[in-house]
């Protein structure tokens, strides 16, 4: 029987995962300019599916009146105490994730210091769930010993920081201040919403399609674009772990707050993954490598002919290696079959030594749909989902169940 997520999509210009479907998100805003980025984060925590209530300071209503944040909620615009006289604890109470962005550093230091001045700083001494602080503000005010100072002290409350992003702010001066970008926060909101299994493990995901190199620009490769591997380490980082990738050529985008290591050819991936397989305590294999290479490669352009002839030799297998090499590590590989799917499967698995293997049909390549088979020596399990995230995201989870029963 097949095991479908609960997340649905909707179609406006294309199809949208609802990650935050029913998800309750209280979202705080105060003054500076980057206020109307607020305005596009809210649209985008309502097109994933998001109800989201919006509570301003009274100095950021001059940068964006409170109406057009109404509008795109749906609902009232907290700024005081004159629409509901316990709104700091109703509010508090109604909210699953509390989001603060952009948020001041004159703000931030008062939630530092357990100061109450307004409706937002007393929501915030109210509330008991994950609070997330999204920073936006000139580099030297950022970075003063002061607020630097008060930064420590919310990390060390367990509020997380989402940290500024390097570029040209609205002062004209370059530096770190701006406003994190909507996907980093909002996959912050999905990590705090995530319960922490592998919280202390340290995963190891290889994605992407290697290359190897006939002459200085022509190769053989393939078209993977890493999107399963880039969604694998987005989850994986959501359970709670530290994630490190190590991509081939790839065109799906990067995952955030995840640290990303570049190669090119096969033997570069077997190299950077024998350095961090030690430390690993989980290992996925998901990378399409190029199982050959050309035995010569030639240093310069090859001019065209009426033939070309490539004497092609044999790749690592980089799995393998590990197989024989691992310790302790649950090691989990990738099989795409045209035919005898699960066969293939089950002797990949024993012949390479893993703990796991994903076993898709080729005609998931190119696809948004998703489907597959998670096999082990004595079970199957098959699963359907719309999308590779949401996969990736069952596929963890069950990489996590069985790590730890281990």
């Amino acid at each position: 029987m097949g095991l479908r997520g609960d997340n649905k999509e909707e179609k406006a210009g294309g199809e949208r995962l609802k990650l935050l479907e029913g998800r309750r998100i209280l979202l705080g805003i105060t003054g500076g300019i980057a206020v109307y980025k607020a305005v596009l984060l809210l649209r985008e925590l309502r097109k994933l599916g998001a109800q989201v209530r919006v509570l301003m300071t009274p100095f950021s209503t001059q940068f964006v009146g409170g109406l057009t944040f109404e509008t795109l909620s749906g609902n009232k615009v907290f700024v005081d105490w004159s629409k509901d006289p316990l709104a700091h604890i109703n509010l508090a109470r109604w909210a699953e994730v509390f989001l603060i962005a952009p948020c001041t550093v004159n703000t931030l230091s008062k939630i530092a210091l357990g100061m109450g001045d307004n409706l937002l700083t007393t929501t915030v001494l109210a509330y008991k769930g994950p609070l997330l602080l999204a920073p936006a503000a000139n580099t030297v005010m950022y970075k003063n010993p002061a607020v630097q100072e008060n930064l420590k002290k919310l990390r060390e409350r367990g509020t997380v920081v989402i940290e500024p992003e390097f570029g040209l702010l609205a002062c004209e001066e370059e530096g770190e201040g701006k406003l994190a970008g909507e996907g980093r926060i909002v996959d912050w909101i999905l990590w705090s919403l995530h319960p922490k299994p592998l919280e202390g493990k340290k995963v190891l995901i290889t994605c992407g399609a290697t290359r190897e190199y006939i002459d200085p620009v022509r190769f053989i490769s393939n078209d993977s674009s890493g999107e399963m591997g880039f969604s694998l380490a987005r989850t994986a980082r959501w359970l709670g772990a530290e994630v490190k990738v190590i991509a081939g050529f790839t065109t799906a985008e990067e995952p955030p707050e995840v640290e990303v290591i570049r190669v090119v050819s096969t033997e570069d991936m077997l190299k950077e993954t024998l350095k961090a397989f030690e430390e690993a305590d989980i290992v996925v294999m998901n990378a399409a490598v190029a199982d050959f290479r050309p035995k010569i490669r030639s240093d310069r352009k090859i001019k065209k002919g009426k033939a070309l002839t490539l004497e092609l030799e044999k790749n690592p297998d980089i799995l393998e290696e590990l197989g024989r090499r691992k310790r302790g590590q649950f090691l989990v590989g990738f099989a795409l079959e045209s035919e005898n799917l699960l066969q293939n499967a089950r002797e990949k698995l024993r012949r390479k030594n893993l703990d796991l293997i994903v076993a898709n049909p080729v005609d998931v390549m190119g696809s948004s749909h998703h489907r597959g088979y998670l096999v082990r020596e004595d079970s199957v399990e098959d699963f359907e989902f719309e999308s590779k995230l949401e996969s990736a995201l069952h596929i963890m989870n069950r990489i996590a169940e069985l790590h730890l029963k281990r």
